[in-house]
């Protein structure tokens, strides 16, 4: 009997510390869309000026219920450029999930209409951040896109 113990421990063990890691971790970090959107206009990740938008017409623009944005701060280039920042917190993380699609939707969006124009552009839009976290999404197009990164890294 004892040998049969001393066979199932590690297994037993295993699955302890499998369950144990499964249930004490914490939950998907979400942004902030103020304090998110401020970090990163007060980095040095835009090259072009970039002005806000309403939850009404960031809804419209990305294609989103504007019914499902509990809050956002959403900011667009002035220049018609590919810049802009995108935080949206929604009702849940359902919400939060069909926002993303919808923003990976505007960055090939995006991508298709100004490789014609504004090439320079493209490359900004190559290197997008578009992330869903908890109820949040966002999106980051910026001229330093690794810049962008490092702001979000530091407010997770």
């Amino acid at each position: 009997m004892k040998n049969l113990l001393i066979r199932l421990l590690p297994g037993v063990l295993a699955l302890c510390l499998t369950l144990s890691a499964c249930g004490g971790g914490q939950s998907a970090q979400s942004y902030d869309p103020t304090a998110t959107a401020k970090a990163l206009l007060d980095s040095d990740a835009f090259s072009d000026t970039l002005d806000s938008l309403d939850k009404d017409t960031a809804a419209q623009m990305y294609g989103i219920d504007a019914a499902t944005i509990t809050d956002c701060a959403v900011y667009t280039s002035l220049s018609m450029g590919a810049e802009e920042i995108a935080v949206l917190t929604l009702t849940d993380e359902d919400a939060a999930k069909t926002a993303k699609a919808a923003l990976d939707k505007r960055v090939s969006d995006q991508t298709a209409a100004l490789e014609s124009y504004m090439p320079g552009e493209v490359d900004k839009l190559n290197h997008a951040i578009v992330e869903q976290s908890g109820n949040t999404a966002l999106l980051v197009v910026a001229a330093d896109a690794d810049a962008a990164r490092s702001v979000l890294d530091g407010l997770n």
